[in-house]
């Protein structure tokens, strides 16, 4: 699991944190300090965070976002500097750091907000930061929004030279948009990707060049819905229902527990809807990350099991085996992390010991998905020759899944290949 310096090192290999001052607040600005106490396991995660426990929480940016924007903002000692919104009153923090407290008015419409947020920042030690309900009559050299307040009725309060930095409106307008005020004329830029100076690749990603703004976005909104439980459509709906699905008759079953009396239960399994989203989006490290949060939060086979799959995609086979030993520690009827051992011993060329896993999936009391085990067993019965017991184990798995591709092309090959081994 992540902590401080492992962000550190990502922000910097994704080429967003160039800034020495900028650096300094992040290493000195403790993140713990504005999550609830019972998420304070979350801090450091590189994912959008819940600010306070609730059924819908509001998040605070994920810091891949906050840190390009803040780095957007060029801020340095003594500026003035407005935000809108205070998302858990970290982002003023960081900027607090910099600029100086008594230099930072952050502006929130909602009562309860503001006042978290107030609390906050005086308990770390920034009491004098402004928190206040309304915009006021001053003009600032920089202003940072994170609410939804549209940038350009906030123009007037910039002093002359300044600027803005806001995001793009709307699923077409994945971007930073910087709104410059200088001679008393207004110029809009969009930044669709980080500053072209920046060609740093990931160190954990490999990803080469500049991050795509519009790509980060995207994601970014599909795990702030997951923490606000929200569902705007097709994907997040999507997503909710693999959570649904793998979580269904089990430890974070909605129904087996109550959200308002255990969060971190709920918050386990938000996490996991994250993590299962950076999965998807090929994020593997962030993805390996926000499952140990999970189980930080809440320890589940389902969370341990995907945790393995996730280190599995990363070639790491033996760690991946270990974490569903651990999955089968927490809830030995869970099938999925039998499976998922045969699967990696499969992948290792170590034919024999996988087929006690695989006989253990198919036997185990709750598994959705009994046709992967079948499959897997002719897998191995292909490789060692076996071609009798291979069509046997995929007529078992079309037995229980007709439509299963995979066991289906299986079965054609070996009716149509005489001598077929894998």
């Amino acid at each position: 699991m992540w902590a401080r310096p492992d962000l550190l090192a990502e922000l910097k290999g994704l080429g967003l944190l160039r800034s020495p001052a900028l650096e300094r607040s992040f290493l000195h600005v403790r993140q713990e300090s504005f999550l609830p106490d019972a998420f304070g396991t979350l801090a450091y995660a590189d994912m959008p965070l819940p600010v306070h426990v609730s059924p819908s929480p509001p998040t605070m940016p994920s810091a891949r976002c906050l840190i390009a924007a803040l780095d957007l903002l060029e801020p340095f000692s003594d500026l003035r500097v407005l935000i809108a919104g205070c998302r858990g009153g970290y982002p003023g923090a960081l900027l607090a750091e910099i600029v100086g407290p008594d230099r930072v008015v952050v502006v929130e419409t909602d009562e309860e907000r503001r006042t978290r947020a107030s609390r906050r920042l005086q308990a770390a030690g920034f009491e004098a930061v402004r928190v206040l309900p309304a915009l006021p009559p001053e003009t600032f050299d920089r202003i940072l929004v994170l609410d939804a307040t549209p940038p350009r009725q906030l123009v007037p309060l910039l002093a002359d030279p300044a600027f803005l930095i806001a995001r793009g409106r709307g699923v077409h307008d994945l971007a930073f948009v910087k709104l410059v005020r200088q001679g008393g004329e207004t110029v809009q830029m969009t930044f669709t990707e980080a500053p072209s100076d920046v060609m740093a690749g990931s160190a954990r990603s490999g990803d080469i060049g500049p991050v795509d703004f519009g790509r980060l976005f995207a994601v970014e909104d599909l795990l702030a819905h997951a923490w606000e439980g929200r569902v705007t459509g097709h994907y997040d709906q999507h997503f909710r229902d693999i959570v649904d699905e793998t979580f269904a008759q089990g430890p974070l079953d909605p129904s087996a527990f109550d959200q308002a009396e255990e969060p971190c239960k709920d918050a386990a399994r938000r996490a996991f809807q994250a993590a299962y989203i950076l999965q998807s989006a090929g994020e593997l490290e962030r993805a390996a990350d926000a499952y140990e949060r999970s189980i930080r939060l809440e320890a589940t086979a389902e969370a341990h099991t995907f945790h393995g799959w996730a280190l599995s995609f990363m070639g790491r086979y033996d760690a991946a085996i270990e974490e569903c030993k651990r999955a089968i520690e927490v809830d030995p009827s869970f099938g999925n992390p039998y499976n998922d051992i045969g699967a990696y011993l499969i992948e290792l060329e170590r034919l024999d010991e996988a087929i006690p896993w695989l006989e253990r999936a198919i036997s185990a009391p709750r598994y959705c998905c009994y046709f992967y085990a079948h499959t897997n067993l002719a897998r191995v019965y292909l490789q060692k020759g076996l071609r009798e017991k291979a069509r046997r184990a995929l007529r078992q798995a079309l037995d229980v899944n007709p439509e299963y591709e995979p066991a289906q092309e299986l079965l054609r090959r070996i009716e149509r290949e005489s001598g077929y081994f894998g």
